[in-house]
């Protein structure tokens, strides 16, 4: 039988993000928005009063800026740390604390155990924190951290953390039903964000560079690794390491310019292993997730319209609640290859209007949603819903079960579809018949070259459109 022939559709292109964006211009941004007319709060900035048991500026220990009464064992010199006891229940002291381009710290064998709500992101106050193009190495710590924004570890301006065989534990403040949402500015997650908490367990900011190897990195709420205001560049990795939110959290977020790279870890997630943010990207290598709720949630606030998602996911397996993916009025680049994926509504991609009043505001030709599907036996809808921008879908060696809405649709010779619902698609490549079923009742409308009517095999129809 002869081929369908596809329609021609011109697809728009992607372009170069013009987005630029200094953590001042954040600052400013949402005091504007949720603080009108009140003093600037800079709820980045760690309190004053703020020590490290361990401070090491500049390739020196500086012995004046060391808590040593939370400090309760270990020793530690210009360039290392070893055996470090800490406990801290004010929520001003941290574990080590690392500075400078000359300070290149290696921690072996830390115990931490920093209670009391903190201020701040990157201070001395957090159990690992590295600035100023410091460079900090731990192996086999735990520290585990109870209060607001008390973080395990932080990473910023030019710097470089590598942790590694550790276990990093951030509770926040108690949240939820019968408890008050934390006060203060930005000191809980967006509601459109869909998660509860007010601590994060780590924060890569401001072009630096993140490795955990063989870690467990835990979080009650909110995030277990996050990443902020990259301006410019930001880089997290995980390796073999085990990824865990037990009470409405992500896994990972990347914020525009930020990109995560996850390979052969365990995501456990009362949530979304990720949320991607604008011009941001993760990629799963080999992973094994379980979410709650999405495998991903993508979005773009206070962006700009040219901002493209990109999230590339390689072998593992991924188990949802809810749909794999969430795109909310964001462009993105979605592919998945020979990854088992089992969708708890058995929706796969949903693409929706974003509500949120920090949308950004499309273009005249988004790039629009882009989605790649290679070697796989596949089952779930892709539900376009966002009447702002097109839905691109391409398969290649593909077993597809699934209801299809408002979908451009590419099959390569070696796939096939069964539609298990009404389904609508424009064909941007040409496709036999045979590649095309439908269950008994259901009918695929088709927008082609030719319009025609074919009877498929398990009793549905498939109706071409001119």
């Amino acid at each position: 039988m002869s081929m369908i022939k596809a329609k021609k559709v011109s697809k728009p292109s992607r372009l170069p993000s013009t987005l630029s964006v200094k953590t001042e211009d954040i600052i400013m941004g949402v005091n504007a928005g949720l603080n009108p007319g009140k003093p600037i709060i800079n709820w980045f900035q760690g309190a004053p009063a703020s020590k490290a048991a361990v401070c090491i500026k500049d390739g020196k220990a500086v012995a004046a800026e060391c808590d040593a009464s939370i400090r309760f064992g270990g020793e530690y010199s210009d360039n290392s740390a070893k055996d470090l006891l800490v406990v801290d229940y004010k929520g001003t002291g941290g574990g080590v604390y690392v500075e400078g381009g000359a300070s290149k710290v290696t921690v072996d064998n830390a115990v931490m155990a920093l209670h009391g709500s903190g201020t701040g992101v990157c201070s001395p106050a957090v159990g690992l924190a590295v600035t100023q193009h410091g460079d900090l190495t731990a192996n086999n710590v735990v520290i585990d951290t109870a209060g607001k924004s008390r973080f395990c570890s932080v990473a910023e301006k030019f710097s470089t953390l590598r942790v590694n065989n550790s276990v990093l534990y951030a509770h926040g403040e108690p949240f939820g039903e019968g408890y008050a949402p934390a006060a203060g500015l930005m000191q809980t997650p967006p509601p459109p964000l869909e998660i509860g908490g007010n601590c994060r367990t780590h924060c890569s900011m401001s072009n630096s560079y993140t490795y955990f190897n063989k870690c467990k990195i835990i979080c009650d709420g909110w995030g277990a690794l996050s990443t902020e205001v990259a301006e410019g560049f930001v880089y997290l990795e995980a390796n073999d390491c085990d990824v865990i939110a037990t009470k409405k959290g992500y896994g990972a977020y990347a914020d525009p310019d930020c990109h995560d790279v996850f390979n052969n870890c365990r995501f456990d997630v009362d949530g979304m292993a990720g949320i991607i943010a604008g011009e941001g990207d993760m990629t799963f290598n080999n992973c094994v997730s379980k979410c709650a709720t999405y495998f991903v949630l993508s979005h773009n606030v206070c962006g700009v319209p040219e901002e493209v998602s990109s999230l590339f996911v390689n072998g593992g397996s991924i188990v949802t609640g809810k749909d794999v993916v969430l795109v909310k009025s964001e462009n993105t680049q979605l592919e998945f290859d020979a990854v088992e994926i089992t969708a708890g509504n058995k929706v796969l991609v949903r693409t929706i209007k974003n509500d949120d009043p920090c949308a950004t505001v499309p273009s005249a030709t988004p790039y629009g949603v882009n989605v790649v599907f290679k070697n796989m036996n596949l089952e779930g809808d892709l539900l376009h819903e966002d009447p702002e921008r097109g839905m691109w879908i391409s398969m290649a060696a593909v077993t597809y079960r699934g209801a299809i809405l408002n979908g451009n649709l590419a099959l390569d010779q070696a796939s096939k579809w069964t539609a298990t619902a009404d389904s609508t698609v424009t064909l941007i490549a040409d496709v036999y018949p045979a590649q095309l079923d439908a269950l008994k009742g259901v009918t695929i409308t088709a927008f082609g070259a030719e319009a025609g009517s074919y009877d498929l095999p398990s009793g549905g129809k498939l109706v071409v459109k001119a």
